[in-house]
């Protein structure tokens, strides 16, 4: 989608740095508990929201997305159809003065 710079580390550096960073582990742990922590927020979100809410959330938190990630991965996120991401794009833009 954009261009990025992917950085890997292999199984016995990543062991060696438990080993070097003695807490590394408990960093570990608490990078996990919030990646658990925003999926659930996502997860409540989507279920709390109306498709409006959720589409307006995104777009004042990430407006970058919208032209950077296609369409199609954007309403699979926002769990809506195509159709619906359509028509309230068109209502928003209607709103501008």
């Amino acid at each position: 989608m954009t261009d990025c710079e992917l950085y890997i580390i292999d199984d016995k550096d990543y062991k060696e740095i438990g080993r070097v960073i003695p807490s590394w582990t408990d960093f570990e742990k608490l990078y996990i508990a919030k990646c658990f922590t925003v999926l659930e927020d996502r997860i409540i979100t989507n279920l709390s929201m109306t498709a409006e809410e959720r589409y307006n959330q995104l777009f004042n938190l990430n407006k970058e997305l919208f032209n950077q990630v296609p369409l199609q991965y954007l309403t699979s996120m926002l769990g809506m159809a195509p159709e619906t991401l359509s028509r309230l794009r068109k209502k928003a833009v209607s709103k501008i003065p």
